[in-house]
């Protein structure tokens, strides 16, 4: 995911970063779904003893390094099958801060909009440039302090506050419907705007900067607010 790709945190990530994925090879080894948690720490210890692996920071399986494994009885709590879980990490560190049993529960508590949240997962947008927010859990966070309910919407009012703050600069835009001049309506930005149209950002910017001369839908003509 581009979101966790560029917050360089691992050297692994620095490394892909660098030199991207040309030279990069993909070996998937399949365990019986039986196999206990010693019988893949071993295995992944063989690998590292017989591939000497210079992008691992910790060289012993399970052992003590940048990460520090997440216990199986976080791994089980974590792995509850309610709906889809969705994860939210700090982008910073990648810590896991909270986890929501489904996208009806993300959206409901922190009042996310449900298309913010699938750009969030499949295109791999921060939220609010700060959170990651994924369908996957990632065993290397070594957060096994999970955020409270409360806690957890606490820190994104927060951030949402830092985050309208940063984004105040952006041009207040005007929307007037054709033939109904008492029909005017101000959007503090494109975003708004085109949650409220339901519309795409990128064609709604085409008729903003004049690429497009007929009026949006047929009805809609945009300006800037000087």
């Amino acid at each position: 995911m581009p979101s966790i790709l560029s917050t360089k945190a691992r050297r692994v990530l620095r490394y892909l970063n660098k030199y991207g994925f040309n030279n990069i090879k993909l070996t998937i080894y399949i365990m019986d779904k039986n196999s206990s948690l010693e019988e893949v720490v071993a295995l992944e210890q063989y690998f590292i003893d017989t591939l000497k692996p210079n992008l691992n920071v910790d060289l012993i399986a399970n052992g003590s390094g940048y990460h520090t494994p997440m216990s199986e009885e976080m791994k089980q709590k974590l792995r509850k099958e309610r709906g889809i879980p969705i994860y939210i990490y700090d982008s910073t560190n990648l810590n896991l801060l909270y986890l929501f049993e489904s996208k009806t529960d993300i959206i409901n508590l922190i009042k996310i909009h449900h298309k913010t949240l699938n750009s969030c997962l499949l295109e791999g947008t921060l939220y609010l440039d700060h959170f990651l927010i994924s369908l996957d859990l990632i065993t290397e966070s070594s957060n096994t302090n999970i955020l409270s309910l409360e806690e957890i919407i606490e820190l994104v009012n927060n951030k949402k506050k830092i985050y309208l703050k940063k984004h105040r600069a952006a041009k207040t835009i005007i929307a007037e419907f054709k033939g109904e001049p008492s029909k005017i309506l101000e959007f503090p930005s494109l975003t708004s705007l085109a949650n409220y149209l339901k519309g795409d950002k990128s064609t709604i910017r085409q008729y903003l900067k004049g690429e497009k001369l007929s009026f949006y839908r047929g009805v809609w003509k945009f300006t800037y607010k000087k």
